[in-house]
């Protein structure tokens, strides 16, 4: 490869690596807790045994809900779980949602304090909890994100070989950081890879499809939307109320269609109405394209269409293994936990390719001003980010069990914000070195502290739950990771001289020339 060829991959491959480094650092690392996102939803809720939730609970559920709200009976869906959840649209279109516990023995809706801790760390994995433009946004940074993967793919496959295990130090900081960038990138780069194009797929799919569809459809772009991703066309209601099935009907006739169906929700619209539709959809194991739907009519169960692994339609079968791959959820316990392993050392990546960016452009007289305030920037955001997760847990945890939990939603998202701004206002005023220390060892303890809390205050005999016992050793798995890192900041400052991007360089003695003017 030409020299030329090669230095515009570098400069290509670092520059748009910088420009997507720290939001994919925080889309990595909410989304690496995100792996265990149905165990998060019971982990925040305070503890109560487990109950005999199950297709008969969301039948009471979906009764109750259309006795107080009767518009629901348009469009609800149904979660089902140890307390369902009931999504639906109101008169003004806005979602809202109940559980089975919400509604008292004599049905009547009593709304409870819920924490949103589970939705909040989902957010920032995928739009960064940004309202309107943070979906758009991941999906233009996900397109950086695999142009500097093929950048660096391009600069690194002609030395793969030698470069693989050479982590090492060779008196020089700035060729350890580039060692250890380098292992971790090769390692985790199919892994990667499938992040960058179903990101990217995920997020700018709504703009190619506005842009597209508009030049192809024009005014029925609405329309070819729907039809291509629906499983079934909306029904209009008919006017003429007829006797429903019931839930327990509709989950047996999909389980006679799909034996192995896992149910994960079912739609409703129109229930009540004799064009009333039922989607039973979930999954179908031993598929990576696993998502199911079994269509059935409302009154009476009767099959409508069946969509399956190897039995889709062209848009289905295109979209469903992108959803699969990203969510790593097609392959059980085991895929979702490697996912969290390979997203925490993807926040590994991103934080040591803006730590090498900082370091090229320091000199020997010193680095300059854009050096500096973007390794501050890189250590505020990372450790935040890191501390601001942590933070909340915590929130959840102490303001639920306070007199104050119907502030719980609000003291999760706060604690998360102010402690990412004063960790920002930190980093740009301490030195990096001790903000890289006590950052590290202050995350190291918050994700200690926050098992042992939540522990103390619901009883240890909550974590033989499974749940909550898996979401806390992912929280344990967090603080070994920062350890070991930890570990490597300690070993690689016993081996290698100062750096003047951490240690500013000594003044340099004055001149004779200087001394005697002076």
């Amino acid at each position: 490869m030409k020299a030329d060829t090669l230095r515009k991959h570098i400069d290509l491959h670092g520059w748009l690596g910088m420009l997507a480094g720290l939001a994919l650092f925080v889309a990595f690392f909410a989304g690496a807790l995100n792996m265990f996102h149905e165990e998060l939803h019971h982990w925040q809720e305070p503890y109560v045994a487990e109950s005999d939730g199950g297709e008969g609970d969301l039948q009471a559920l979906l009764d109750q809900v259309l006795a107080v709200t009767p518009e629901a009976a348009k469009l609800m869906y149904l979660v089902p779980g140890d307390d369902p959840v009931a999504l639906w649209q109101d008169a003004d279109q806005e979602w809202q949602f109940d559980h089975a516990s919400d509604f008292n023995a004599a049905g009547e809706r009593v709304k409870k304090p819920r924490s949103e801790l589970a939705e909040f760390i989902n957010e920032l994995h995928y739009k960064l909890a940004l309202p309107v433009v943070g979906l758009y946004l991941m999906g233009i940074i996900s397109v950086l994100y695999g142009a500097a993967l093929i950048g660096g793919l391009v600069i690194h496959w002609p030395k793969l070989k030698k470069e693989f295990f050479a982590l090492r130090h060779q008196g020089n900081l700035r060729r350890y950081w580039k060692n250890l960038h380098n292992l971790v990138g090769v390692i985790s780069f199919p892994f990667h890879a499938i992040f960058a194009i179903t990101g990217a797929a995920m997020g700018c799919f709504a703009l190619l499809a506005l842009v597209a569809g508009t030049l192809v459809f024009g005014p029925q772009l609405q329309g070819a939307i729907t039809d291509a991703t629906e499983a079934w066309p909306t029904p209009r209601a008919s006017g003429e109320m007829v006797e429903m099935a019931g839930v327990a009907a509709y989950v047996a006739a999909a389980r006679a269609e799909l034996p192995d169906l896992r149910v994960d929700w079912i739609e409703v619209q129109q229930y009540g109405d004799r064009n009333a539709v039922v989607d039973v959809a979930g999954s179908v194991p031993g598929w990576i394209a696993h998502h199911a739907h079994v269509v059935l009519a409302g009154d009476n169960a009767r099959t409508l269409t069946v969509t399956s692994p190897g039995n889709r339609p062209f848009n289905h079968a295109a979209l469903s293994p992108v959803y699969s791959l990203h969510f790593g959820d097609y392959g059980g316990l085991l895929v979702r936990s490697l996912y969290f392993v390979l997203g925490l050392l993807g926040c590994l990546l991103f934080f040591s390719g803006n730590v090498m960016w900082a370091e090229r452009r320091t000199d020997r007289q010193g680095p300059n001003r854009s050096a500096i305030i973007m390794l501050r920037v890189t250590l505020g955001v990372t450790f935040g980010v890191m501390a601001g997760l942590s933070v909340s847990c915590l929130a959840n945890k102490v303001v639920s069990h306070s007199p104050w939990a119907g502030a719980v939603a609000w003291s999760e998202k706060g604690a998360f914000l102010a402690v990412l701004l004063l960790t920002l206002l930190l980093a740009l005023r301490a030195a990096p070195l001790a903000m890289c220390r006590w950052g590290l060892r202050g995350c190291i303890a918050l994700y200690l502290l926050v098992p042992l809390v939540q522990g103390g205050l619901e009883g240890f005999a909550s974590w033989r739950e499974p749940h909550i016992h898996l979401v806390n050793t992912a929280l344990w798995a967090v603080a070994a990771s920062l350890a070991a890192v930890e570990w490597l900041r300690v070993r690689r400052l016993r081996r290698a001289g100062p750096h003047p991007l951490w240690v500013p360089a000594p003044p340099a003695p004055a001149s004779e020339a200087e001394l005697a003017s002076s």
